[in-house]
């Protein structure tokens, strides 16, 4: 007995198809796009890129910071004087309420709710902009502020009462972006989170100034225990011995580089000095300038087999052993320093300066600036011996032991620290500029498009008056006149670039204007922001979301173009500065300075091109016809 033959294919008839028997069901517009996107290698590599700066962005001050998570102080006997976390009291509002966000906004989207996905970033999107909206207002406050009564600064209630009153003001202007039902919901949920956002600004009123060192010295003399994070430093931290290190140093080879270029300077500045100002005229040392080096270099290395060409150059037996007796002493003093040894190091200076003293000077300024080189031989013993001695101590302590992945700056800051502060300035630049630009451009833009005639032509000239204005030189001015400050350069751009967006809105709404859903908008007498957001736009708005993916790119290109001059946002980190301290202030090139910051902003910029690009294709019919 035979089984049946199993069909892998299903039969159905026409009037099945018609009914969308076996047809799979259709994705949103939206969900669509997105999804086509995604499914894009470049894309996919862009959208790493910006997460990965996303979450160094609201992580930085908990991954990288110089003040310990927890510490604890002791007395001399060894009793807890007081347990806290410095890096916590340093963390300003911005700080706590994006940590806060970083948390649960990822989980309010991963969560298997019934709610849709849209909804939640819906969700996620209100609540940034209603405890945003409270930051930027509370900081133009304390702005107009700053020249006040020094009373009324310093009073008590004042950063209550002011955080409350800006809560309570946008808690009025916006409670309805809250996307629940009802106005009672949204009220309500919207004073919860406003509460909440005027307790912790209130809290963190004003900063308070914490440095690292006191941490450092307090662990080094055995007064305190503490706990770092992954990165233990701040981007502000510095000491002179880090000045212009390279990537992967330690501190302690930071000590012991000072150690020996202290030492080293030393010789050199007292060999050179003697050498140079001796009398050519002298019998039996008759020598010119390039005599003159092989002779520094024959007493910096005590090299006998160079006694040759100094005899060459009309040097006598007498003097070349008289200057190879000077070299002996000299690495005596080296060597006396290196080992702690200050009698050793004293009396092999002074053996130096005896042999010095027995060579006449080319003239009386000449024996001036020997006799001075030889004080400064003798007089800075204890000093270079302390250099050594904080060096030899650096390898034996846990400071020692932290290290410079990415090298420091010219004064001393470490630049991975500043790099990852920095993820902060450029997406809230590129993001919040852009969402202004954007908000301004569809406003207008929908004017223009809806009612066409006069109003088209006047807010036309307003257009092309805004796109006639150099927005980089506006920048510069304002630096000058304006406080140089994140938000006035946020401010600025956005007002200024928001152009390309009203055209393309505008030329949308000339399309949409007539069909037939707007005009049963206007026969069923709908409001005419009713008309313009609710209907009209979600059908026009998607050339001006790829048009904001390019315009968060020219906003970052902006910035960092601005902090290379020197005319950023005062204050804080940006891949712009460090760009512009490459040739550090010596003059002398640091590659790190400009690789490690140089591809950071070339791949945040490539990201958000090559995401706006994917996005275009994706949404375009014609792109999606050609690609299939």
């Amino acid at each position: 007995m035979t089984s049946p033959k199993q069909e892998s294919d299903q039969t159905i008839s026409g009037i099945d198809v018609m009914r969308g028997v076996g047809a799979s069901k259709a994705k949103p517009f939206w969900a669509d796009a997105w999804s086509r996107v995604v499914d894009r290698r470049g894309a996919q590599l862009g959208l790493l890129w910006i997460g990965i700066i996303g979450f160094f962005a609201i992580f930085a001050p908990v991954l990288a910071n110089g003040l310990p998570i927890w510490t604890i102080q002791r007395t001399d006997t060894g009793e807890i004087i007081r347990s806290w976390s410095p890096m916590l009291d340093s963390l300003t509002s911005t700080d706590i309420l994006l940590l806060i966000g970083g948390v649960f906004a990822p989980i309010l989207l991963l969560l298997p709710l019934r709610a849709t996905r849209q909804w939640r970033l819906g969700l996620v999107c209100a609540f940034a902009t209603l405890a945003g909206s409270v930051v930027v207002l509370i900081a133009f406050v304390q702005y107009l502020m700053s020249g006040s009564d020094p009373e009324v600064l310093s009073s008590p209630w004042l950063p209550w009462m002011v955080s409350f009153s800006v809560s309570a003001a946008v808690l009025v202007c916006l409670f309805w972006l809250v996307p629940v039902r009802g106005m009672p919901s949204k009220f309500s949920i919207s004073a919860i989170l406003l509460l909440l956002t005027g307790v912790i600004c209130a809290d963190r009123w004003v900063q308070p100034v914490v440095t690292p060192d006191r941490f450092v010295r307090g662990e080094r003399d055995g007064e305190m225990e503490n706990i770092y994070t992954l990165i233990p430093w701040s981007p502000t931290q510095s000491e002179a011995v880090f000045y212009s290190r390279r990537p992967t140093t330690t501190v302690s080879n930071a000590y012991q580089m000072v150690a020996d270029e202290q030492l080293d300077d030393g010789i050199a500045f007292f060999i050179r000095t003697v050498v140079f100002n001796i009398s050519p005229r002298l019998e039996g040392l008759r020598i010119d300038n390039d005599a003159r080096s092989n002779l520094v270099e024959f007493v910096a290395s005590g090299n006998e087999a160079m006694s040759t060409g100094l005899v060459e150059s009309g040097m006598s037996d007498a003097y070349v052993a008289r200057f190879l007796e000077l070299s002996v002493e000299l690495q005596a003093y080296r060597k006396g320093v290196e080992a702690g040894d200050a009698a050793g190091a004293t009396a092999a200076a002074e053996a130096a300066v005896a042999i010095v003293g027995g060579i006449d000077a080319a003239s009386r300024n000449s024996r001036i600036m020997i006799t001075d080189a030889s004080d400064e031989l003798l007089d800075k013993v204890e000093e270079r011996i302390g250099f050594v001695e904080d060096a030899k101590a650096r390898f034996d302590d846990s400071y020692g032991r932290r290290d410079f992945y990415l090298g420091t700056d010219p004064i001393g800051r470490d630049v991975l620290t500043q790099m990852l502060h920095a993820c902060r300035l450029s997406i809230s630049i590129g993001l919040v500029s852009t969402g202004i630009s954007v908000v301004i451009g569809i406003v207008i833009g929908s004017l223009m498009g809806y009612f066409g005639g006069w109003v088209d032509l006047v807010l036309s000239r307003v257009v092309e008056i805004f796109m006639a204005i150099p927005v980089l030189f506006l920048l510069i001015v304002a630096a000058s006149a304006l406080p140089r400050n994140t938000y006035v350069m946020m401010a600025i751009i956005g007002c200024v670039t928001w152009t390309g967006s009203a055209r393309f809105i505008r030329a949308e709404f000339l399309k949409l204007r007539n069909q037939d859903f707007v005009q049963s908008c206007r026969a069923v007498g709908l409001p005419l922001h009713s008309t313009l957001f609710r209907h009209m736009l979600p059908n026009g708005i998607t050339p001006v979301l790829v048009q904001a993916s390019f315009g968060i790119a020219a906003a970052i290109i902006a910035e960092a173009t601005l902090s290379y001059l020197g005319l950023g946002p005062y204050g804080q980190s940006s891949w712009g500065k460090l760009l512009s301290l490459t040739t550090g202030e010596t003059g002398v090139f640091l590659w790190w300075m400009a690789v490690f910051p140089g591809v950071a902003i070339f791949l945040t910029v490539l990201a958000y091109n090559v995401l706006g690009e994917n996005f275009r294709d994706a949404i375009d019919p014609k792109m999606r016809k050609a690609a299939h």
